[in-house]
């Protein structure tokens, strides 16, 4: 990706709302595809006309970016996307979404003010909702949206799962959907109040939790009043408050961006700081509900699939849609391991020795399964991980067989080449005289001697001498019977002696196999173990950070429980007891299925290994044996 891209010089349009349809940028969507690291996503929603892009571009720390109008209609259109290097943590991305301000009465829809702002909630880690004024019962009539979530996105396919016990399961939903929701940020902008209650002054989050206070009762008026606080509370773990003063106390406020900052209101700038660092320093990774932080990539498909889902008149599926985007990450996490494994092993030069490619192989194993790792999501029964291990295993044997061909290749052209002053005499008859064997045999010994002292001729350089001595054994034999000067003695010994010697090449080349096989096993051995013990380490780590989600959920579920029964909402507190019951049985069923689920993946993994290093050894075992008994006839017919 070209660096004036990423990071992003300016925002660009990812969600395009165009007459009540949604749609997705391609050049957008393909700059968030590019983004490898994990992602902190920062949403803003919130009523048209009330300065949300200013505070995004005080996010990004820019003057200008998103855009800010003078007038009263709505600039943002959709969802724009701003991607930039989070300033205070290096090994993630901050990803900026404005979107659209609801109410804007151009649209003339308000489900379109819905889906926008279930997307800006399901793909971000914190949402900010900006108003203006004070947090009224008019503020939070734009916040109906929330109590509408349950109809408009859904944690499982009730398709798939069938219909029984249908209101429980709306209920089992409701308290999922903490576990996949953002950090809650509320911003009033223009506040003029006091915070205070009596003479106690209270903080902007004691505030915030005021107006979300429920009433007792149960007549419509009531349920009415505690319905969008009610959902607030059960659906956002985390709610925090800051209140902006006027930034100028003029009419001007719609251009601040070309002000200077001195005109700027000191209070107003102090605020807009601390909401600032709060946001960049506490917002959390977007990640799954079992913690594993998303990369653009995968985030991506997650967006793909909510608005595929929403245009086609379905419910967006929390569940389905990780699933999809688990099974796509773990496709390609399987295909840019592979490429990491093929890319290292192409820098080797063919032929090499056995013991070099057997420690390359070892390496960049290694290399790919570490970018397995790093891009694969709940491999849990390892079914793309055996995939790789497939692949690469097919790919090293493609590997062998070429060095063993071009060792092969190599060993006869030395051969060859060598043979060329031996091969020129006998062709001239040299040693068809008394005393020719002795020249014939003198030269030939240098031929061996040139051989075994050349260097890099692979694994097949005693194979191919076992076959070439073989193969003129005719040659020395018919040398040795037309010299007159040896005795009939003297040429029974010599030929024994060259009996002797292609007994001892054969024994030579099969032990040369015999230690290229165990060598290759050990190396296969100490590289499938040391994965497997990474393998392990993943899935602790992985138990680890679900478990971290399941305490987040829990903690904010007793925060709620004991202000229910604090202000005496004992039915309600009960619900929440029997949701933290449940949470808590999860915490210590995922504890136990731990411990059981990686001794599972570590021995089936173990198994596949073993098992396919047992065939490699059998199929060279087989191929050796051939190979001796082969290269064996031609001595045995000499004999």
């Amino acid at each position: 990706m070209d660096a004036l891209v990423l990071p992003m010089p300016a925002p660009l349009c990812l969600v395009n709302n165009k007459n009540g349809e949604l749609s997705l940028d391609p050049t957008a969507l393909a700059v968030l595809q590019e983004v490898a690291q994990p992602l902190v996503v920062v949403a803003i929603a919130g009523p048209y006309r009330t300065g949300k892009s200013f505070l995004m571009n005080r996010l990004a720390q820019k003057r200008t970016g998103f855009p800010l109008g003078p007038t009263v209609q709505a600039e943002t259109k959709g969802i724009w996307m701003w991607c930039l290097p989070h300033p205070q943590r290096p090994e993630a991305m901050l990803v900026l979404l404005d979107t659209e301000g609801l109410g804007d009465p151009t649209k003339g829809d308000s489900q379109n003010d819905a889906w926008i702002f279930t997307l800006a909630l399901l793909l971000s880690s914190t949402l900010v909702y900006n108003s203006i004024g004070t947090i009224d019962q008019k503020a939070l009539e734009y916040l109906e949206l929330v109590t509408q979530l349950s109809e408009l996105i859904q944690v499982r396919d009730r398709d798939k799962d069938g219909n029984n016990g249908a209101e429980r399961e709306d209920e089992a939903e409701d308290c999922e959907f903490m576990r996949f929701f953002p950090s809650f940020v509320w911003v009033v902008r223009d506040f003029t109040l006091e915070l205070r209650v009596g003479e106690r002054p209270i903080s902007e989050d004691e505030y915030l939790q005021q107006v979300l206070e429920l009433k007792h009762g149960y007549g419509r008026k009531v349920q009415n009043y505690n319905a969008t606080r009610q959902c607030l509370r059960n659906y956002f773990p985390t709610r925090k408050c800051f209140v902006l003063p006027s930034p100028l106390g003029t009419e001007e406020h719609g251009r601040m961006e070309e002000l200077p900052e001195a005109a700027l209101a000191p209070r107003f700038l102090q605020q807009a700081a601390k909401f600032c660092n709060y946001v960049l320093s506490s917002s959390r990774l977007k990640t799954l509900p079992d913690g594993r932080a998303l990369t653009g990539r995968a985030l991506s498909t997650l967006l793909s699939s909510y608005v595929e889902a929403i245009n086609s008149g379905r419910l967006p599926c929390l569940q389905g849609a990780a699933a999809a985007m688990m099974a796509n990450e773990n496709a390609a996490a399987v295909a840019a391991a592979l490429e990491a494994y093929a890319g290292g092993m192409r820098g080797l030069s063919l032929p090499t020795e056995p013991a070099q490619l057997s420690a390359a192989h070892g390496e960049h194993l290694h290399e790919a399964l570490v970018v397995f790792q790093q891009r694969s999501f709940r491999d849990r029964n390892q079914e793309h991980q055996r995939r790789l291990i497939e692949q690469i295993s097919a790919e090293y044997s493609r590997l062998q067989e070429e060095n063993n061909a071009a060792s092969r290749q190599l060993c006869k052209a030395l051969l060859a080449e060598l043979a060329g002053a031996l091969d020129t005499s006998l062709s001239r008859g040299a040693y068809a005289q008394p005393g020719g064997y002795r020249a014939y045999e003198a030269e030939r010994q240098r031929l061996l001697e040139a051989y075994r002292q050349a260097k890099a001729k692979g694994p097949k350089a005693e194979e191919v001498l076992d076959e070439f001595l073989a193969e003129r054994r005719a040659e020395a034999e018919a040398v040795l019977k037309a010299d007159k000067a040896l005795s009939e003695a003297e040429k029974q010994l010599e030929d024994q002696k060259q009996q002797t010697q292609l007994l001892e090449q054969q024994q030579k080349a099969t032990a040369e196999r015999e230690r290229q096989l165990q060598a290759l096993l050990a190396d296969e051995r100490n590289s499938y173990e040391q994965n497997l013990r990474a393998l392990e380490a993943k899935m602790q780590a992985e138990a680890e950070s679900a478990q971290r989600e399941l305490d987040r959920a829990l903690e904010a579920k007793l925060r709620e429980h004991s202000e229910l029964l604090q202000h005496g909402f004992n039915e309600r507190a009960a619900l929440i007891e029997r949701e933290m019951e449940a949470l808590r049985l999860e915490i210590n069923s995922k504890k136990h299925e731990l411990a059981a689920s990686i001794f599972d993946a570590v021995s089936a993994a173990f198994k596949f290994v073993i098992a396919q290093m047992q065939d490699e050894s059998r199929s060279t075992a087989v191929k050796a044996t051939a190979r001796r008994k082969t290269s064996a006839r031609p001595a045995l017919a000499a004999q």
